[in-house]
């Protein structure tokens, strides 16, 4: 993580109050008022700088992000803002730190993480709708929405004006082939990503972690943006990621493990 913050100050991202690190959409509108309620402010914060990312309530207990937002070893807090007065900052959820679980293993690097709540029992929160990726996988030509909170304004020199916006904005693209170009620097390349583009809308700092949505159902989190090196926007391929996901959100029991080695006994 330290030698993406060097690249990035190299670059002359400024780190202040918010380091803007990750994707917000710009040339979206507002999301409707009944929409994304699941969707969740994440703010990182170590012990002088905060980070502004997404999520989405996949349900009543985890929070689905990208693992960048939660750096393993930078981070010192997290809080989570969900409902429909996220943007007011109203619901605050903080998370404990051993309660972050990122998929990690010894085959490639994954950008995707996991924030355990504990939400009200009569909290109302939505929640987000998983993908069915055994009927409809993710494919090119598919028009996708993601969201996150940004100024849509550019300055009088056509440069993206780094503010967070005050209600959350939606935006249309339509996944394509990866390019082979990488937007992360060395050291972040992730496996299992999947691609989209638009002439019209984009993100900057703020949006990673949101979901990118089709038919309704998230496929996908998003990651990058097609900024600067960036030639495509990308997101992390949620069913790649399914069998982890529903291992750390329902964890096997005893019976669970009874009932295995049964069935491997009559297989």
């Amino acid at each position: 993580m330290m030698t993406g913050l060097l690249l990035l100050l190299l670059a002359g991202v400024t780190v202040g109050r918010v380091l803007d690190l990750q994707k917000r959409i710009y040339g979206g509108t507002a999301c409707g008022a009944k929409e994304r309620l699941y969707h969740v402010k994440v703010i990182a914060q170590n012990y002088t700088v905060s980070s502004l990312c997404g999520g989405s309530l996949i349900n009543e207990n985890w929070i689905l992000t990208a693992g960048h937002c939660v750096p393993d070893g930078w981070i010192t807090s997290v809080t989570a803002y969900l409902g429909v007065d996220r943007d007011r900052k109203t619901n605050p959820i903080h998370i404990n730190i051993n309660d972050i679980q990122r998929k990690k293993d010894s085959k490639g690097t994954h950008d995707i993480a996991l924030l355990k709540v504990k939400l009200p029992k009569t909290s109302g929160f939505q929640i987000a709708k998983l993908p069915d990726c055994k009927k409809r996988p993710i494919k090119t030509g598919d028009e996708i929405e993601l969201a996150g909170h940004a100024n849509t304004t550019k300055n009088i020199n056509g440069i993206k004006v780094m503010e967070v916006a005050t209600e959350l904005l939606c935006g249309k693209m339509t996944v394509a082939p990866c390019d082979p170009r990488r937007c992360a620097p060395p050291g972040f390349q992730y496996e299992h990503t999947f691609c989209y583009k638009s002439k019209t809308v984009d993100g900057a700092g703020g949006d990673s972690g949101g979901g990118v949505v089709f038919d309704n159902m998230m496929y996908g989190v998003h990651v990058s943006s097609a900024e600067q090196a960036c030639v495509q926007s990308r997101a992390m391929d949620v069913c790649k990621y399914m069998p982890w996901i529903a291992g750390v959100i329902k964890p096997k029991t005893c019976l669970d493990c009874l009932l295995d080695c049964f069935s491997c006994l009559i297989g």
